[in-house]
C-alpha cells in the first residue's frame, strides 16, 4: 500500500451492487472519511457554467421547472445513447476529479482519518484510479441489482436494464479488484467480511494495533 498513514481506497461496482451500504458501515464503525463521487457530481451539475455546457449539448429539455439540471431527464437521454454518455462524462469528470483530489489531499494533510474511501461507479475509467491505494469492488447478481434499481428509482424493467447495460462490465470490475465484497450477502455476513478487510488495513497502518486490541480485550475480561 503506497500511503500507510492514510490510505485512499476506491470503492466501485455496478449500479445497485451495494456500494453505499458497505462504505457507510465502514465510516460509521471505523470513522473513516467517505467522498461520494455521485454527490460531488450533484454539486458539479449545479454549477452555472456546467449547466450552460450541458444544455448546449443536450438541449433545455434536461432542465426541471426551476431551471436546474434534472438528473432523471438527463439520465434518460445518456443511458440510451452511448455517444451522449461519453460526452456527459467528458464534460463533468474533469471537474468531479479535481474536487475529489483536493478534498482527499486536505484529509490526508489533516492526518486524523484512518482511511479515505472514494465511492465512484466510474472509478476505473477516470483519473481517480491513479490516486487510489487499493480498489475494492462491490458486486451482486444481475437480478438483485435490477430489482434494486427498479425499486429505488421507480423505473420500468427496460429502463433499469438500460442503466445496468451502460455500466462497466461487472466481471471486468471484479478482475481489477484488490478485494471483493459480495453485496448480495445478508448484512451480518457482509459486515463480518468488511471487518476482516478493515482489520487488514489497520494492521498495515499500525502493525502493533492488533496486539493492542488483543491486550485491551484481555484486560476487559
Amino acid at each position: 500500500m503506497r500511503n500507510k498513514k492514510c490510505p485512499v481506497i476506491g470503492v466501485t461496482g455496478s449500479i445497485a451492487a451495494g456500494k453505499s451500504t458497505a462504505v457507510q458501515y465502514l465510516v460509521d464503525k471505523y470513522h473513516a472519511v467517505l467522498i461520494d463521487a455521485d454527490k460531488v457530481g450533484h454539486e458539479v451539475l449545479d454549477d452555472r457554467k456546467m449547466r450552460r455546457q450541458l444544455t448546449n449539448r443536450f438541449g433545455k429539455d434536461i432542465l426541471d421547472r426551476l431551471g436546474r439540471i434534472s438528473r432523471k431527464k438527463l439520465g434518460a437521454i445518456v443511458f440510451a445513447d452511448p455517444a451522449g454518455l461519453r460526452d456527459l462524462n467528458s464534460l463533468t469528470h474533469p471537474e468531479i476529479c479535481r474536487r475529489i483530489y483536493e478534498r482527499t489531499e486536505a484529509i490526508r494533510q489533516e492526518g486524523t482519518a484512518p482511511a479515505v474511501f472514494i465511492e465512484a461507479i466510474e472509478l476505473l475509467r477516470s483519473p481517480l484510479k491513479d490516486m487510489i491505494d487499493e480498489v475494492w469492488v462491490v458486486w451482486a447478481d444481475d437480478e438483485v441489482r435490477l430489482n434494486r434499481v427498479m425499486l429505488r428509482q421507480n423505473l420500468t424493467r427496460e429502463e433499469a436494464e438500460a442503466r445496468l447495460n451502460a455500466q462497466f462490465p461487472q466481471e471486468e470490475l471484479k478482475a481489477a479488484a484488490d478485494r471483493l465484497i459480495d453485496g448480495g450477502l445478508p448484512l451480518e455476513e457482509e459486515y463480518r467480511l468488511l471487518d476482516r478487510m478493515m482489520d487488514d488495513i489497520l494492521a498495515d497502518i499500525c502493525p502493533l494495533c492488533d496486539e493492542e486490541r488483543e491486550s485491551e480485550l484481555e484486560e476487559s475480561k
